[in-house]
């Protein structure tokens, strides 16, 4: 029989929603659900399912949640991800226990591309490709780099640990930031994100709190 996993707790678990069951070993635990065979791509219905799960899951102890699509064949598959993994999932664990996710999203038009009144050179043609590449591959520019530090900065206080990444299309940018807060400083947390001054065109959107999927690994 097959396993869908949700995320890895502490053996002393609280307990798992309705349908969900544990699989012990070296003092973790594994959260899963017997599956026949996964759909591919998986239907919105069953992401949203599966999502839910590991927030209830989350809503009553630490866990190191996963991304929906980790199936292990067997339960001695299980036992052996916790007994290879352990020392690994325990550390984690322990940096999680009492922590949950907040996040903050900028979304803003992508820059217009300013036409030169001279055809470019070819050396100018290159680096605008580069420049452009990067642009698009994830990699922020300096007015976004400098929003994030200052961002940053003013949630210093009220979190542990952060995460950035940006995406673009060609309509709009969208800066992602993420911070590991106690769950008792939630509000706090959102009292100072709420004196953000978002650039002019951008708007900011605060979620959260959510599992923490953006801090699942070391912090490097």
């Amino acid at each position: 029989m097959k396993y869908l996993l949700y995320g890895i707790v502490a053996q002393d678990s609280a307990g798992c929603p309705p349908g969900i069951c544990l699989i012990p070993a070296h003092g973790l635990a594994a959260t899963v659900s017997a599956v026949e065979e996964m759909s591919a791509p998986p239907s919105v219905s069953s992401l949203l399912a599966y999502e839910k799960v590991v927030e209830a899951i989350h809503a009553g102890q630490a866990v190191i949640p996963l991304r929906y699509g980790c199936v292990m064949e067997s339960e001695s598959a299980v036992v052996r991800l916790l007994e290879d993994h352990h020392q690994e999932y325990g550390a984690l664990l322990a940096r999680l226990r009492g922590m949950t996710e907040m996040g903050i999203r900028v979304l803003w038009p992508a820059s217009a591309e300013v036409l030169p009144d001279v055809p470019p050179s070819p050396g100018a043609r290159y680096l605008a490709s580069l420049r452009n590449r990067y642009h698009s591959a994830g990699v922020l520019d300096a007015e976004e780099t400098q929003l994030a530090d200052r961002i940053a900065g003013l949630l210093a206080g009220c979190s542990t640990e952060q995460r950035t990444e940006v995406s673009s299309s060609s309509q709009r940018r969208l800066l992602s930031l993420y911070f590991l807060t106690s769950r008792t400083g939630v509000e706090r947390f959102r009292n100072q994100a709420r004196q953000i001054c978002p650039p002019s065109g951008a708007k900011i959107l605060l979620s959260g709190p959510w599992p923490p999927y953006n801090f699942a690994g070391s912090p490097e």
